[in-house]
């Protein structure tokens, strides 16, 4: 009878435990499950914004991106030209021959330069409701090089050792008046070609002065502090068109 019932304890013990066994892997089968669930959709929601906000950022470059690279390598064949011509003062112009249409040099300068700086200010407005903080290496460094083209021109840190004065504008643009100038270039939101240009601003000498002047008073003087920025800036221009250019943009070491 001792032993009848043993046996029969022994079993409901093995029952117990194995229906006890079963409940707790049951539970925890749950629980991992949740678990891999919440993982699994929280890292495919991760990895669906990321793509999207990358696949934004490259919709927004490539936009501009050929267009920026044709006005820098303009800019580029410029100073080229400025370079070796510099003494001939070919970029001095007064109110009355900028009025008369007469000086083509300098027009052309401040139509390029306008340009670059409207497609620069565009790719970063646009850029702006993307989160960069994920985008591939490529394009952090070509948005940290377009971002470097504006500030060539608007800080005045960069002139500090040629005793600038830092509230002075002479030979540094404000970043918002940079902003308003670039609007110069457009019409019914696209960028004017030169001829038209040349019409819109012919008699607006006044409205554009400051940028005419940051070309027209160039002296060709080692401590002249505009041309100093510009020869720095040249060096700076050939880097980005030789990482991002095409073949044909690239200068040889």
């Amino acid at each position: 009878m001792i032993d009848w019932l043993s046996n029969v304890e022994g079993k409901l013990f093995i029952v117990l435990v194995s229906s006890l066994t079963s409940i707790v892997v049951f539970i925890l089968g749950w629980i991992i499950k949740i678990l891999y669930e919440r993982r699994s959709l929280t890292y495919k929601l991760k990895k669906e914004y990321e793509f999207e906000q990358k696949k934004a950022l490259k919709i927004d470059i490539a936009t501009h991106k050929v267009s920026l690279l044709n006005i820098v390598e303009d800019f580029n064949y410029r100073l080229w030209n400025f370079k070796e011509n510099i003494n001939h003062d070919w970029q001095k112009v007064t109110k009355q021959k900028w009025e008369e249409n007469k000086k083509y040099y300098t027009r052309s300068f401040v139509y390029r330069f306008l340009v670059m700086i409207h497609y620069v200010l565009r790719i970063e407005s646009d850029a702006i409701s993307i989160d960069t903080t994920i985008a591939d290496k490529d394009d952090i460094l070509f948005l940290k090089f377009i971002k470097s083209i504006k500030d060539f021109f608007c800080e005045s840190q960069l002139l500090k050792s040629l005793d600038y004065e830092l509230n002075n504008n002479e030979n540094h643009f404000f970043k918002n008046d940079l902003i308003g100038y670039s609007k110069w270039v457009i019409e019914d939101n696209k960028v004017m070609d030169y001829d038209e240009f040349t019409l819109k601003t012919q008699y607006k000498y006044i409205e554009l002065k400051k940028v005419i002047s940051y070309f027209s008073n160039i002296e060709n003087h080692k401590n002249d502090r505009t041309l100093n920025v510009l020869k720095c800036f040249h060096i700076f221009i050939i880097v980005f068109l030789n990482k991002f250019g095409h073949d044909y943009q690239i200068t040889d070491k």
